[in-house]
Parts: C-alpha cells; sequence; structure tokens
C-alpha cells in the first residue's frame, strides 16, 4: 500500500501562522521531515505519532530516501518548509526526482516571512503614486544570481525591494542600492525573525540602516524591505474611492440593482462561479441541489432535493427580485415561458455562463433591473453583459428604466410600449421632471424638450398625444423592537435594508410601530433623527391586517400577530403593498410598505 507525501509551508515562525491545510496535513502524519532550525519546532507537538527527522545535516538524496522510504511502506509523509516552499525552498530539485520516479505529492502553501514583515511593519508593499511592483530577490553570496538580476539592476526600477538572505553584508548592500541611483533618503526596515517571540525591527533609510543593523546585532535570519512604501504617504487606492467602481460596487453614477437575488446553478463550475458572483452583491443567496450544497457558503445557500428544479425554481420566482442563472440559456427559458406574466411585476432574470463570459439580461430589463443586474454580474465575473432592449442599443434611457432608477412609480404603464415605439421612431416629447434628472439624460437630445422643473415626472409625445405620468414612489417603516432597544441598534438595520433597496430617506413618508412602544426612547430617537413622524397601532388594528409572516411567538406574549408588516401597511394606507417583508437583526424588525393612493 502506497502512502502520501506533503510538502508543507510551515509559515514565518509563530506556530499560529501554518495554514490550516498545513496543520491538519501534521496532525496526520507518520514521518516529517523538517528544514532544521528554520522551522518553529513547537509545530513538531502537533505530529504527535510522527517519526521527526531533521533535514539540516542531510543531502537532496539522504532526505529523498527518506520520502521515498516512508511512501513506499504507506506512511503519510510531511517535508515541512519554512515560509513558503516556493520562495527560496529548494523544493524544485525535490519535485523533478518524486516526478521522475512517478511518485504523487502535494503542495500546501505557507505564509512567507515577506508578509509576516510587511505585517509587521504595518506597511503596504504596494502602494499608488509610490510603487505597483514588488521585487523578492537576495544580493549574491556563496550562491551567484544571473547578471541581469544584480541588485543595481533591480533597484534602477524604483520598485519596493525585499531582500531574502542578504543582511549579513549591509554596509555593502546600501552601497550597491545607492550606486544604483536610489537616494540616501530611502527608507529601509530590517525584521528580524519575524513574527517569532524574539521578533526585532530596525528602521532607517539607506544612509543609516547598517549602522542600527550592526547595532542591534543582526547577522540573518531576517528580511531587508526597501522603499519609499514604508512611508506610507502614497495617493489613496482606488478600491475604496467611492467614486471609482469595482466589481462590487457601483459609484460614479452607475445605475446599481436593488433588492434580494437568487443565484442557480446545475453543475460543480456553475455552483463555484454562483458562489463568486454572490459575494458581490448586497443580498443574495446561493440555490443549489443537495449533491452540489456543501460548495457554497452555509450562510448563503438555500438548497433543495436532487430532480427538483423547477419546483426550486418556481419559489424563487416569487420570493426574489433577481434571478441569476449560471447554466444553459435554454434550460431558463423554458422555466421562465411558464412563470412570467407581466412586465410590471416579473423579477429580473439574467443568465451567466459557468466561465463568467457572459451576463445576458433575458427578462425585466428596465422595470425589474434586469439590465443592471446583469451588468453588476458582468463587473464581478469580468465578463460582458449582453443587453438587447431597443431604447439602450440605441443610447437612449427609457421612461420604465428612469423610474426604475430613482424610484418612480408609473401611473399608467399601459403606455410604456407605445412610448417606447414612439421614442424609437423619433417622436419628440416634452418632459416635465425634476431638472437634474434631465440634465443628466436628456439634455442635448434634440428628441426632448424641458418644459418645467417639476417632483414627479410628465412625458408627453407632441405626436401622438400619449402622456405618461410618472409618481415620486413613497413608502412607509414598520418596526417591531424589543424593550430598551438602542436608537443606533434600529438605524442599523433599517439603513441596511433601504440601501439595498435603493430607497431614499427622504421617501419614506412615516414610521410606524404598535402603541404598547409609546415609551421606546430609542424608538423616538431614530424617528426625530430623520425628521419622521412616528404613527402608533393598537392591537385590534395590527391584528386586522393580513400579513405573510405572523409571528406566533408575538401573539403569545403581546396579543399582537404582527408589528412591523402591519403596521407598515396601515400607515401606508388602503391599497398599500409591502416591498420588503419582515426582516431581523438582533433584536429589531422592519418591513418597508410602498404608498400607492395619496
Amino acid at each position: 500500500m502506497s502512502g502520501r507525501i506533503t510538502f508543507v509551508g510551515a509559515g514565518p515562525g509563530a506556530v499560529d501562522l501554518i495554514t490550516l491545510r498545513g496543520a491538519a496535513a501534521l496532525d496526520e502524519a507518520d514521518l516529517v521531515i523538517y528544514a532544521g532550525s528554520l522551522v518553529n519546532e513547537k509545530l513538531l507537538e502537533r505530529a504527535k505519532r510522527a517519526k521527526l527527522v531533521n533535514s539540516a545535516k542531510l543531502s537532496l538524496n539522504e532526505v529523498l530516501e527518506q520520502m521515498v522510504d516512508g511512501y513506499r511502506s504507506g506512511k503519510r509523509v510531511v517535508r515541512l518548509h519554512t515560509g513558503d516552499p516556493a520562495i527560496y525552498g529548494a523544493v524544485s530539485e525535490q519535485y523533478r526526482e518524486l516526478d521522475n520516479l512517478g511518485i504523487p505529492y502535494e503542495v500546501v502553501p505557507g505564509v512567507s516571512s515577506v508578509f509576516a514583515a510587511a505585517a509587521a511593519l504595518k506597511v503596504e508593499l504596494t502602494m499608488p503614486d509610490l510603487s505597483q511592483s514588488v521585487i523578492l530577490t537576495r544580493a549574491e553570496g556563496r550562491t551567484p544570481v544571473p547578471e541581469k538580476e544584480a541588485i543595481e539592476e533591480l533597484a534602477s526600477h524604483g520598485a519596493t525591494m525585499c531582500l531574502y538572505l542578504s543582511v549579513g553584508e549591509m554596509e555593502r548592500l546600501t552601497g550597491r542600492l545607492r550606486a544604483a541611483g536610489l537616494p540616501a533618503e530611502t527608507p529601509v526596515a530590517v525584521v528580524y525573525r519575524a513574527s517569532w517571540p524574539n521578533q526585532k525591527i530596525v528602521r532607517g533609510t539607506l544612509a543609516d540602516i547598517a549602522a542600527g543593523v550592526a547595532e542591534a546585532g543582526i547577522k540573518r535570519q531576517a528580511l531587508v524591505v526597501v522603499g519609499r512604501v514604508l512611508g506610507r504617504d502614497g495617493a489613496l487606492s482606488k478600491l475604496y474611492d467611492d467614486t471609482f467602481a469595482t466589481g462590487y460596487r457601483n459609484a460614479g453614477g452607475v445605475a446599481a440593482f436593488s433588492g434580494r437575488v437568487a443565484i442557480y446553478a446545475l453543475t460543480a463550475a456553475g455552483a463555484h462561479k454562483a458562489s463568486e458572483i454572490a459575494a458581490g452583491l448586497e443580498d443574495a443567496v446561493i440555490v443549489l441541489p443537495e449533491k452540489y450544497a456543501e460548495l457554497a457558503p452555509a450562510s448563503r445557500l438555500v438548497r433543495y432535493p436532487d430532480g427538483k428544479f423547477a419546483e426550486a425554481f418556481e419559489r424563487g420566482w416569487s420570493t426574489y427580485d433577481g434571478l441569476v442563472m449560471v447554466m444553459a440559456s435554454g434550460v431558463v427559458v423554458r422555466h421562465v415561458a411558464q412563470l412570467c406574466r407581466e412586465k410590471g411585476s416579473d423579477p429580473a432574470v439574467v443568465v451567466c455562463d459557468a466561465a463568467g463570459n457572459y451576463a445576458v439580461s433575458l427578462l425585466s430589463g428596465h422595470l425589474g433591473g434586469a439590465n443592471r443586474l446583469a451588468a453588476a454580474v458582468a463587473r464581478i465575473t469580468g465578463g460582458r453583459p449582453v443587453i438587447t432592449t431597443a431604447t439602450d442599443t440605441s443610447g437612449l434611457m427609457a421612461f420604465d428604466e428612469l423610474a426604475a432608477r430613482h424610484g418612480f412609480r408609473i401611473a399608467n404603464p399601459e403606455l410604456l410600449k407605445e412610448c417606447a415605439v414612439a421614442m424609437l421612431d423619433g417622436e419628440t416629447f416634452e418632459l416635465s421632471m425634476p431638472q437634474e434628472l434631465f440634465q443628466r439624460y436628456y439634455a442635448g437630445n434634440t428628441q426632448f424638450r424641458f418644459l418645467a422643473d417639476t417632483p414627479g415626472i410628465t412625458v408627453r409625445a407632441r405626436n401622438s398625444g400619449l402622456v405618461l405620468h410618472l409618481v415620486p414612489r413613497r413608502f412607509t417603516l414598520g418596526i417591531g423592537c424589543r424593550r430598551g432597544v438602542a436608537a443606533a441598534t434600529i438605524e442599523a438595520l433599517a439603513d441596511r435594508i433601504l440601501k439595498a433597496r435603493n430607497i431614499d430617506w427622504a421617501s419614506i413618508a412615516a414610521i410606524a410601530t404598535a402603541e404598547l412602544k409609546q415609551d421606546e426612547a430609542g424608538l423616538f430617537s431614530f424617528a426625530q433623527s430623520h425628521g419622521i413622524a412616528l404613527r402608533f397601532f393598537g392591537a385590534d388594528e395590527l391584528n386586522a391586517v393580513e400579513v405573510p409572516n405572523p409571528s406566533a411567538a408575538a401573539e403569545a406574549h403581546l396579543g399582537i400577530r404582527s408589528v412591523s408588516e402591519a403596521a407598515a401597511l396601515l400607515a401606508a394606507g388602503d391599497g398599500a403593498e409591502l416591498v420588503v417583508e419582515k426582516t431581523a437583526a438582533e433584536c429589531v424588525t422592519v418591513a418597508v410598505a410602498e404608498v400607492i393612493n395619496g
């Protein structure tokens, strides 16, 4: 019976900086061949049943003999290297010989000392305007380096330099760096035994670091970092710049999709891509058959029995605002055809291939937001959004898309199709609307004429006489909470929900709850901070409202079947609809209803 050989990066020194996979390999090992004093021997305490062999005095052939004999006798062999095996690990020759013998092996990466040193220095090795490259190298010693990789050649790039195995001749090293053109004031840091209990840091410049290292008595086992990033005064990263769009964040006027999203997949590759997409969306779950359930994070997983995709898709149709289908479009079309009803209520449907090359807006491109959802998915996967709605391909802002983006309700949606056709036919429109929106979307296009700056939007087609009305949407917040809850706790949940739905606080007409909450200081403070009226309803009023999520526990303790959902609907008035069902966090529940009349 054959065993198993695993090369493991032990990390830089601290026993808790080995990877979980590496630690598990040690736990199970029968034989551990470790790289001498470079490895923290406390790690070896994990290998309770293993034979331990120090390779410091062994030749390559002797190390290989130990590994091969262990493998052929059925043992689990761990070859434990310091840091990460890929950096000055002398592992290539071991891999090559095992390959020649036809013996399989696994490699587990480790934390290199360069990253432990950066952590100790609390520095980012790449910073805008300073250095976008990191050179990992060493000065030549008994082992030469290629001529083009001489210190002087590499230093001429001005990139951050991290030098291994080079601290022994600091005076000579700094002289060569200065000769390459680096200024004497260039920052330098030396980290001795990064992450070990006796870690030591010396900071300075090319002019004085050698003296500091000599004074500290550092002669080996240290990493030298050279570069302006040590000053930590580079430009701000674009990653968190609120004017810079990424695959995970919209900015600079880029329209965002709002609402809950379910991502479906039918294969293992699709499940992995679904997890990638879900991580980049604000409020997304991953819907998978049982056989692939372990491939998704449990916090996002919705599972269904194998072979029951149709039922799972139908449930999602009425539950989520957007559906991302990581599968063949034919499968999606056949199921969508049985469920789609009308554009005002159908969810957004986007189809994405398992490689993430394309995100196709399939259904509800404007009102449902599928065009925006497709764009969001494509940003995350690095693919291309495929948008086929006629106004978008013509470079025009459709009126239903305008309504969806900016919180308007279309009062007479039956005219949308005629208005879209008129727009594509080049008919002239007169627009009464917020001037800022006109300037953003229609100014400069002679097809559209601005009439007046108004809160709502009136679209009048001059030739056909069509008049489309867009009404500012208004909402109510229903709040349920435990005794003594803080305003900040209510605020955190409410703000998260509104942002996910792209609802502005200015659109909230009222905050509502049960009469028994009239003495809740936190609730009053929350409402007052937003300048929104707080309304209270009695138990009989609340219990008379039909809600999707009644609470047996609340009814037993308070005599009220629902607080947040019922209160939101009552405050919104006749014809109101829940746009966010009861959502709970900590000691608070929040629901949102839309005001339809008034």
